[in-house]
Order: structure tokens, then C-alpha cells, then sequence
């Protein structure tokens, strides 16, 4: 049998439950008998490369499209409601606000540095009038773009908050956050 063909019965049958003969067959070549292969596809493209992600999250990811990771980042991100803010923390019992995003991108297979400043820098520029769940949202409160959250939707966003000591959530519409938005970045597409 030609390299070629054994490669294409190996992917079928690797990817397939193969019975040959009765028998069930997981990730081998049969050759012998092939009338008795049964192939449960009706296109097949072989010139394809499959990868399996090695993090949990990035199979997640990918496995439900980016706006089930916004709706489970920002399910995820709620678990931290009430833990303390500490300067320079970055989880998982207490937090600053970029160690917050931080700490909540990275399980989902997302690295952000620990620094708003460059968080700020990362992603595309989104529109206010176009936010979306799980959209990083900046604000200048002690300097130019001092405190990043997570947009959860609904004119909210939570982070961590010294103000608050803790992670919260907050109304954009706030006069305190409504004076003091800077920007926000899109980091899942």
C-alpha cells in the first residue's frame, strides 16, 4: 500500500470508529477487506493540519467560539466578588486591578502583562458605544490609563477596586467612572 493511501486510512480511522469484519478498530490501517469500511463522513479534506491545543483553556476556546469565552470569563470572574484588593497582587485571594484581568484572561488562555500601562496596549480599539462583554475597559483616576476591569455587559464592568478594597462591580454611568473613562481594548475577537 502507497504511503499516501495508508496516511489517509490511518487519519479515517483515527478519527472514526472503523468496524472491519466485526471487529472495532481504533486508530489502525485496515487494508484486507476494505469493503467492509464504513466511513460516517461526506466530505473529508485531507490537506488540513488538526492541532490539539495543550491548555485546557485554549481547547475551550476553541471548542466554543468566542463569545462563549466573554460569557464564561465573565461568569468566572465573579467567583473573586468580594476577595481584597492589594497592590501588585495577582490572585488568586487578593488583587490589583491589571493582576485582576490578568489572573481572569489567563485561565481562559489569554496573557496579559501585569501592568495596566501595557494592558492598554494590547488588543483593538473599541468604541464605548460598542462594548462587549468581556472588553477591557481603561480609566485614568491617578494618571493616564491608571485602572483597567472587565466589561460584563449592561453598562458594568467588575475589577478590583481600592477604593472598594476589593473586587467589585461598578456602573459606567457613574459620575466617578463616567469623568474618567479613557478607552477600551478588545482582546477576544
Amino acid at each position: 500500500m502507497n504511503n499516501y493511501f495508508r496516511k489517509l486510512v490511518l487519519l479515517i480511522a483515527f478519527c472514526f470508529v472503523i468496524n472491519v469484519n466485526t471487529q472495532v478498530v481504533l486508530a489502525d490501517i485496515g487494508h484486507e477487506n476494505t469493503s467492509d469500511i464504513n466511513v460516517c463522513s461526506t466530505k473529508m479534506e485531507i490537506n488540513r493540519i488538526l492541532k490539539v491545543p495543550e491548555k485546557q483553556a485554549d481547547r475551550e476556546r476553541l471548542s466554543r467560539g468566542s463569545n462563549g469565552v466573554r460569557d464564561r470569563l465573565v461568569e468566572y470572574s465573579y467567583k473573586f466578588i468580594g476577595k481584597p484588593y492589594v497592590w501588585a497582587a495577582a490572585g488568586p485571594t487578593s488583587f490589583d486591578c491589571s493582576g485582576f484581568t490578568l489572573y481572569v484572561y489567563n485561565r481562559f488562555g489569554y496573557s496579559l502583562p501585569h501592568y495596566t500601562g501595557y494592558q492598554v496596549e494590547l488588543g483593538e480599539s473599541v468604541s464605548k458605544q460598542n462594548l462587549k462583554i468581556g472588553d477591557l475597559i481603561f480609566f485614568n483616576t491617578t494618571g493616564l490609563n491608571s485602572h483597567v476591569g472587565i466589561y460584563i455587559g449592561s453598562g458594568k464592568f467588575i475589577h478590583a477596586s481600592s477604593g472598594k478594597g476589593s473586587i467589585t462591580i461598578s456602573e459606567l454611568d457613574k459620575p466617578y467612572y463616567r469623568q474618567r473613562y479613557s478607552t477600551a481594548r478588545r482582546i477576544i475577537e
